[in-house]
């Protein structure tokens, strides 16, 4: 085991572009925020990035922060959404429909 884990934490799984798309259109978020292009599974790609925030005198332990940053392939505008809120939202879709 590498550190502690919560139990909040979702599972650690890789997001895929057709999971943001899928997250994104669910928010309605289906225009660029800059451009107003109609947002589709071509245009808009998806990085992610990991940053070590140091202890402060407001936080004192350290943290890594994840986060998918998406960029806009019309305009090059740059959204930044937090990793561990799209896949909480991806495993309650994932939640067994009762019949």
């Amino acid at each position: 085991m590498t550190g502690p884990q919560t139990h909040d934490a979702p599972k650690a799984r890789e997001i895929t572009k057709a999971d943001v798309d899928r997250f994104l259109f669910s928010k309605h978020l289906t225009n660029c925020a800059v451009c107003g292009r109609f947002r589709s599974k071509c245009d808009l790609d998806v990085h992610t990035l990991s940053c070590q925030r140091g202890s402060t005198a407001d936080c004192s332990a350290s943290s890594t922060l994840n986060v998918l940053i998406i960029v806009c392939q019309n305009c090059g505008a740059i959204e930044f959404h937090d990793r561990s809120v799209i896949a909480k939202w991806l495993e309650n879709q994932r939640v067994t429909q009762v019949v």
